[in-house]
């Protein structure tokens, strides 16, 4: 039997999935945790968290400890994973600049809670773990999860909802935390930004959320804060990637857009340091072109107050969400 490559997923998780999110529980839950992002209320929402892991835990130990089969445990335990994400993704997309490094620093602390486990009588300690990656060492399907509600959601997003949530996903993958899964994100939004032909648009267009918005009406300055954030929060592990020529993905995340190819960037699938090259200098000549006041040098400086500064600086304080 053929091993599953590192982005597949078991069927049986994906159905439950897909039958969940469909209906009104999930729904009502990222609706709840909408309003209380908005509302600033994250001593309300971690709490939240808090019960999803806690009840993650627990159904893996007691499931250890009767001894139950994989198959009657782990879709479940997938489930509460699935709905734990998309809570921090909700958080993430709608709090406030405020509590997003607090959001990071939650993040943090799972993924440094390291490997879970239980101790059966008389056996070793049996480690927990999803679609072959360890919680939480590994943090199972959380790209997965980033990946689907971005491409299926972040035309209708405002920008200050794209930023959001992408100050919180670089920074995360810059921090060296799943960052080869994480930093496909990256790949999607840099691929959008700079690798496909787009109008420049306006920094007063409104800055709302639209459903009726389509991929093709967003224009460069719609996802320039991702972009920008991607380059500076994740340098690091993008270099990295890029100097090893990183493409583990699948091909629809790591193609080329249609500038790169014309510009000669070899089609390897993910990263390349002739892609890193495009990037770079693409992302200099945009900020030229539309703020000539600007040093075009990528900046170094990568601790929160400084970005914030500067959007805040172009965007005249704009808080809309």
């Amino acid at each position: 039997m053929t091993a599953p490559s590192s982005w597949s997923i078991p069927q049986e998780f994906e159905d439950l999935v897909l039958t969940i999110r469909s209906g009104s529980i999930w729904k009502g839950l990222r609706d709840d945790t909408k309003r209380m992002a908005l509302g600033n209320r994250m001593d309300q929402i971690l709490p939240m968290f808090g019960s999803y892991l806690w009840n993650i835990e627990d159904q893996f130990k007691s499931a250890i400890q009767a001894r139950a089969t994989e198959a009657d445990w782990k879709p479940n335990l997938s489930l509460h994973i699935r709905i734990l994400w998309a809570q921090v993704y909700t958080a993430a997309r709608f709090c406030s600049a405020a509590y997003q490094d607090r959001l990071v620093v939650e993040l943090v602390l799972l993924h440094g809670a390291g490997s879970m486990t239980c101790v059966r009588d008389g056996d070793d300690a049996i480690v927990a773990s999803l679609a072959n990656r360890v919680m939480w060492t590994d943090m199972p399907l959380f790209a997965e999860d980033m990946i689907y509600f971005w491409n299926l959601e972040f035309a209708a997003m405002s920008r200050t909802q794209r930023r959001n949530l992408h100050y919180i996903l670089s920074t995360v993958a810059g921090g060296n935390i799943i960052s080869d899964k994480l930093c496909a994100v990256g790949v999607l939004v840099l691929r959008e930004a700079l690798e496909t032909p787009r109008e420049m648009g306006t920094d007063d267009s409104e800055n709302g959320e639209d459903e009726s918005r389509t991929i093709q009406d967003l224009t460069i300055l719609d996802l320039l804060g991702c972009a920008e954030l991607w380059m500076l929060k994740a340098r690091d592990p993008i270099m990295r990637l890029s100097a090893n020529n990183f493409s583990e993905y699948p091909q629809e995340i790591g193609r080329l857009g249609p500038l790169a190819r014309e510009a000669g960037v070899p089609e390897n699938g993910g990263f390349s340091q002739e892609r890193l090259g495009f990037w770079r200098h693409r992302l200099r000549d945009v900020i030229r072109s539309r703020y000539p006041e600007r040093d075009d040098r990528m900046p170094q400086e990568r601790w929160p107050d400084s970005y914030l500064i500067g959007v805040r600086a172009h965007e005249g304080e704009r808080s809309e969400i």
